[in-house]
C-alpha cells in the first residue's frame, strides 16, 4: 500500500512539474509610450508585437525597437528612441504596457492574478521604473490602458490572489526634461526567474512570469567645432598677455 501511494504521489508530481513546463507566453501587446507636456494630453505609441503602431516617427522622434524573446516569448525586448523635434520635450515620462496569457490549453485568460515585488526608482536620477500598475487591461472593467495613454500610473494591483482575471502589466519611468538631440534606451525583460519589477501568475498551470527593465537616457552634448579647438590657445596666450601689461 505504502508503495502503490509513492508511485501514485510521484505520479501526480511529475505531472503538475510537466504541466508547468509546457506553458507558452501568449503576448497579445507590448508596447512602449512616451507622454511629454510638450507633445499634448495623450502619450505616443509604438507597438511591434501584436500589431504594429508607430507614433513617434511622425512627432518629430527616430525610433528603433529590437526583439530577442525566445520562441516561449521569455527573455529581453529594446526600445531606443531619440528626440529629433528640434525642441524641449518637458516632463517626459516612457510607459511599457504588457497584455499576455499564460497556457491558454488549460484554461481561459480569467485565472490570472498579479504581484509588485519591487518598484524603486526615485526620479529622472537612475534608469529604474517609479510608477507602476497591474489591473484588467480594458476589456471589462480596467483602466490601465487609459493611464498609460494619459502618462500617469496609479500604482495600485487591481488583480490580486483571490480576486483572479485577466492581467496587465504597466510600467513607468521618469525621464524629465528631454532636450533636443537627447537618447533614450528601455530593455525589458520577462522571465520566471525572480528579477523584480512585476509578477503575472497563473492558478491553473501554477507558472509564474516577472516583468521588469530600465531606461537609460543620454542627453546630447555638441562637441567643440574646429575653429574653436584652434582659438583656444590664442585666447589663452591674448589672456596671459593682458595680466603680464
Amino acid at each position: 500500500m505504502k508503495k502503490l501511494n509513492r508511485g501514485l504521489l510521484f505520479a501526480v508530481l511529475s505531472l503538475i512539474s510537466v504541466t508547468a513546463k509546457a506553458a507558452v507566453i501568449d503576448i497579445k501587446q507590448y508596447s512602449g509610450f512616451l507622454y511629454s507636456d510638450t507633445l499634448g494630453a495623450s502619450s505616443l505609441e509604438y507597438t511591434d508585437i501584436g500589431y504594429f503602431q508607430d507614433d513617434f516617427s511622425a512627432a518629430g522622434l527616430s525610433v528603433s525597437f529590437q526583439d530577442n524573446l525566445d520562441t516561449e516569448n521569455l527573455g529581453t525586448v529594446t526600445w531606443s528612441f531619440t528626440n529629433e523635434t528640434g525642441g524641449l520635450l518637458e516632463n517626459s515620462w516612457f510607459f511599457v504596457f504588457l497584455d499576455a496569457e499564460i497556457d491558454q490549453t488549460l484554461n481561459t485568460f480569467f485565472n490570472e492574478s498579479g504581484e509588485v515585488v519591487s518598484v524603486t526608482g526615485s526620479g529622472a536620477g537612475d534608469n529604474l521604473a517609479d510608477s507602476w500598475e497591474i489591473d484588467e487591461p480594458g476589456y471589462l472593467f480596467g483602466d490601465i490602458y487609459d493611464h498609460v495613454l494619459a502618462g500617469i500610473l496609479d500604482n495600485s494591483n487591481a488583480v490580486p490572489a483571490g480576486l483572479e482575471d485577466d492581467v496587465s502589466l504597466a510600467l513607468g519611468f521618469d525621464l524629465g526634461d528631454l532636450v533636443d538631440g537627447a537618447s533614450a534606451t528601455g530593455i525589458f525583460e520577462l522571465s520566471r526567474l525572480d528579477i523584480g519589477g512585476l509578477v503575472h501568475r497563473d492558478a491553473d498551470s501554477l507558472d509564474t512570469l516577472y516583468f521588469n527593465g530600465t531606461v537609460d537616457v543620454v542627453s546630447s552634448v555638441p562637441e567643440p567645432t574646429m575653429p574653436l579647438l584652434l582659438a583656444a590657445p590664442l585666447l589663452l596666450l591674448f589672456l596671459q598677455h593682458r595680466r603680464n601689461a
